[in-house]
């Protein structure tokens, strides 16, 4: 169903959170494989240049969503279609600075678990603070909304309506500002795919 995939996982996780799925897995800097430091985003969409070659299905969750649309901005030949899981064009937009600040501190004082048992369940990987938390920075920042028009690509949109990281209002944004998009909200949280059959069955129950 996914032709020639790609896979970006979100922020502090690892692309083992793509176990259940065939393809081109990317670790981003400082996450699971990758030891390398974080050096901002032009950087990391170098690294995916090198690993890829056309027309690839980008599936991209969270922060990997956000890195999904980059791509697909600077390297159009090389992206056949968007799939966005729980991911949002501009993170600063979708909640106020207190939370983002309480959310950091939460992390920095409990340690990346807390984090990650909200935005997913239990999860163990590598996760290199200094490179996570700069890469976060650059991310909330990060505001994608005033160029989604340019993206002529058809993009799928998977939100889960409890997702409590990227609240589900994000998925609608994003929906409205793309050409070709096709919005699919599912029960569940913030990753609510976990494997290829239930993508596949949320794609044609979309129509």
């Amino acid at each position: 169903m996914l032709q020639n995939p790609l896979f970006i996982h979100g922020w502090a996780f690892s692309s083992k959170i793509f176990k259940d799925f065939r393809g081109i897995k990317y670790d981003l800097p400082g996450h699971g494989k990758n030891k390398k430091p974080f050096k901002g985003f032009e950087e990391v969409l170098k690294e995916l240049a090198l690993i890829t070659g056309k027309n690839h299905d980008v599936v991209g969750w969270s922060l990997g969503g956000s890195v999904a649309l980059l791509f697909a901005l600077k390297f159009p030949q090389k992206v056949n279609r968007l799939f966005l899981i729980g991911t949002t064009s501009h993170f600063a937009g979708a909640w106020e600075e207190k939370n983002i600040k309480a959310m950091k501190l939460l992390i920095k004082k409990k340690g990346i678990e807390v984090f990650r048992e909200l935005a997913y369940g239990e999860f163990e990987g590598f996760f290199d603070e200094k490179s996570g938390f700069e890469l976060l920075d650059e991310y909330v920042k990060l505001n994608l909304f005033p160029f989604l028009s340019k993206i002529d690509k058809k993009v799928y949109i998977i939100h889960g309506s409890e997702d409590k990281i990227v609240p589900p209002s994000e998925a609608y944004r994003l929906y409205k500002a793309l050409k070709k998009a096709k919005l699919i909200i599912l029960g569940g949280g913030h990753f609510p795919i976990r494997n290829e059959e239930e993508l596949k069955t949320a794609i044609l129950k979309s129509g």
